[in-house]
């Protein structure tokens, strides 16, 4: 087994994932069960930063639910892909640059990708 960085930067030995998937995003990512809350989105193989990891896709809503990203304070977007099983972490590894998703930095294969919801 190897080790690679956990979602809070500890080192932590890398393990098959339950609920392992492919994404409907992109061949970058997988979706699998995680640690931190429910299902999360993992590197499938090393990624560079300043990856694009795929665009958002939703519909608009005023009203909030488990997959909904406020764009402002009155909208919302409900997510339709698998960019809504990105977690949040305070050390996030991507961002939010208009719709696309970007990575922050170099992704290990099997990391959890993680976005800082602004909490």
């Amino acid at each position: 087994m190897t080790k690679s960085p956990s979602a809070s930067g500890a080192s932590q030995r890398t393990r098959q994932r339950s609920g392992k998937r492919p994404s409907d995003v992109s061949d970058l990512v997988y979706v699998a069960d995680s640690d931190i809350h429910g299902k999360g989105m993992f590197a499938a193989v090393d990624i560079k930063k300043n990856t694009l990891i795929g665009e958002l896709v939703g519909t608009p809503t005023r009203e909030d639910g488990i997959y909904v990203l406020w764009i402002t304070k009155k909208l919302g977007l409900t997510l339709k892909n698998d960019l809504k099983y990105i977690n949040h972490g305070k050390k996030p590894n991507c961002e939010l640059s208009d719709v696309d998703v970007v990575t922050t930095r170099a992704i290990k294969k099997d990391e959890e990708l993680l976005h800082d919801y602004g909490w």
